[in-house]
């Protein structure tokens, strides 16, 4: 009898895990990947099937980024990698980005003396959907850490265009000394890849750090 019960005790907490997991709401990297892999050709309204409550709804239409760091191993093979992961003087790497929307991206650097360079080390075109990736890359520089942000730029709300030159460093001036908590941006990292998410036209941003001893 003993044994019975425990067996349909079992079964009650699968099931019940089970509908636990459906009923989960989205991850961002599943938000991200359906927001990048729209097609230009959208369903029509009557066809979509309304998204599941989630705690990132609020991003549903935001921008989105799917971005991998192409770390080139001796013998040029590339290892995907996420930004998250530190990278050490001398490190060759490409960087790879796939967006929801067309736009600028651009890398900028901030040196380990905290000079954020105003020129941005590659700056290039995205298109909806399309991954761009970088030219090959490595960074040397003095003992400290080196911070390489990749960023989505955000666009001007009056003309739907990309920002000035200027208008894009006080953005990201702003956001590096921004409070972690004022920042609305969602962000996954996984073994290969970061996943951001944030408001429509805002524009994203994470960070790769280069360490040098």
């Amino acid at each position: 009898m003993t044994t019975k019960l425990s067996s349909l005790a079992l079964a009650c907490t699968l099931s019940l895990l089970a509908l636990g997991a459906h009923a989960a709401p989205a991850q961002t990297k599943d938000i991200v990947l359906d927001r990048v892999r729209i097609s230009t050709a959208a369903a029509p309204a009557a066809a979509q099937t309304p998204a599941a409550p989630t705690s990132t709804t609020v991003y549903a239409n935001g921008d989105a980024m799917v971005v991998t760091v192409l770390h080139e191993k001796a013998g040029g093979t590339l290892v995907p990698r996420p930004a998250s992961a530190n990278f050490k003087t001398g490190d060759r790497f490409r960087v790879m980005m796939l967006a929801s929307r067309d736009g600028k991206v651009a890398l900028y650097n901030t040196k380990p003396t905290g000079e954020l360079v105003t020129q941005p080390v590659w700056r290039g075109d995205v298109s909806r959907g399309l991954e761009i990736i970088t030219p090959p890359m490595r960074l040397e520089g003095n003992k400290g850490t080196d911070q390489l942000h990749i960023v989505l730029e955000p666009l001007s709300q009056a003309a739907q265009v990309a920002q000035t030159a200027s208008s894009v460093m006080d953005w990201l001036n702003s956001w590096l000394k921004a409070s972690p908590k004022d920042i609305r941006l969602d962000v996954q990292n996984t073994p290969s890849e970061t996943y951001l998410l944030g408001l429509q036209g805002k524009g994203l941003l994470t960070t790769l750090r280069i360490k040098h001893q």
